[in-house]
């Protein structure tokens, strides 16, 4: 019988990238890729609870595991991902990752980390050199053999990395003898308002979680001008409001129905254009009035990514993991995990997240209409975008604690 050594991915989260690569895949079409991605990766998570992820965080080791796969593997990654092959990868990523490090006015960290087995294991030749060039990917040994003391220092600079907001990523039980490499990717963003909300305007009002049932929740209120949008396609009104610097903004997207959250995801999942539609809003007055609110979530991706389509990865026969280390071991990913962490209050957002294994504007008319009302009374989605791309979704129903 033989022996089946395990690859973890570890997806550490805190929110999403931009791109201005001008090769195979531009700007416009790695931002629609990545809010395609979103949209399924949020259908897929669990229904009339408050979540927090970052699709762009489990992107990033998605991407580089592409990178040592063939196929069916490889194929399934790069539809997964809607990203046409290696060279777009290669281009895409280091373009998102430069462009994250250089951003105005908020905190935004990207860091990648592949932990190897100590002994003979190293990445492929290949491989190592597009984590380092392209995902700036640090690598350690590691004794996975004493497990307790392999994932303390794994989870030590998860910790370091978002801020001490994601701690205790992996378990003891995640690694053992058998365990060659895991992956991490950590974000961790925080932003304040380019105009803050003022703490005295903020009072208890009731939030409809459903038709029939509401609780009291803080709400902050604040009248200015906004980027703002109705879709008749959503049946929901969008705002986006930017932080200082004007590089990275949030994206509320609130359906016009207690109940119409469901079928919001459902649509961006199938294929709705988001990006289209935020070209379309415009700047005016408008009266917000939106929860502060903290969410911390974990996400077992090995549940989530098979209904994604990526399969191949978890199997114990035929993984595809044929590229990604120097020796000829069977590999196969062993557990999938994120954990996420999100916190929006007056003065801006905390975002942060953790992976083992998304503006056209036309100038207004003067406004003679009442000033739009947006009162996120009910379950809504939040995004974080940096250069139109998403970089952290929260779908927010008041149920959190």
């Amino acid at each position: 019988m033989w022996n089946l050594t395990t690859l973890i991915l570890t997806f550490l989260l805190v929110l999403e990238a931009s791109n201005t690569s001008e090769q195979k895949m531009d700007s416009k079409a790695l931002s629609s890729a990545i809010a395609q991605f979103s949209a399924k990766f949020c259908v897929e998570l669990e229904k009339g609870k408050s979540v927090v992820s970052s699709p762009l965080s489990a992107e990033f080791v998605l991407a580089l595991l592409t990178l040592g796969t063939s196929d069916p593997a490889h194929a399934e990654l790069l539809t997964a991902l809607g990203i046409p092959d290696d060279d777009s990868i290669r281009s895409s990523f280091s373009e998102v990752s430069s462009r994250l490090k250089s951003l105005k006015g908020v905190t935004f960290n990207v860091a990648n980390k592949v932990y190897l087995k100590d002994g003979p294991y190293d990445l492929s030749p290949s491989l190592k050199v597009d984590a380092d060039k392209v995902f700036n990917a640090g690598i350690e040994k590691i004794d996975f053999n004493s497990a307790a003391a392999a994932v303390e220092v794994i989870n030590k600079w998860v910790e370091s990395q978002t801020n001490e907001k994601i701690k205790d990523l992996l378990s003891s039980d995640s690694v053992d003898g058998d365990t060659r490499l895991v992956l991490i990717n950590a974000l961790y963003f925080k932003g304040t308002w380019k105009k803050q909300f003022d703490p005295q305007n903020t009072m208890n009002q009731p939030f409809h979680i459903t038709a029939s049932s509401s609780v009291e929740v803080p709400m902050m209120y604040r009248e200015d001008d906004y980027l703002y949008g109705e879709s008749s396609e959503l049946q929901a009104q969008l705002l986006e409001m930017p932080y200082v610097g004007e590089e990275a903004s949030m994206l509320i997207v609130l359906p016009n129905e207690i109940e119409g959250l469901d079928g919001v995801l459902s649509k961006l999942a199938s294929g709705f254009d988001l990006l289209s539609e935020i070209g379309k809003m415009y700047k005016t007055k408008v009266q917000v009035t939106i929860p502060k609110f903290k969410i911390e979530t974990e996400i077992n991706l090995a549940e989530v990514l098979p209904k994604l389509g990526i399969q191949s990865i978890f199997n114990r026969q035929n993984s595809g993991l044929t590229k990604v280390l120097n020796v000829d071991e069977p590999l196969f990913v062993s557990k999938a995990v994120q954990k996420a962490f999100i916190e929006v209050n007056e003065e801006g957002a905390e975002a942060a997240a953790a992976t083992a294994m998304g503006v056209a504007m036309f100038s207004a008319m003067i406004n003679l209409q009442p000033v739009p009302a947006f009162l996120a009374d009910r379950p809504f989605i939040a995004a974080i975008l940096v250069d139109r791309h998403i970089e952290f979704v929260a779908a927010y129903y008041a149920n959190e604690e």
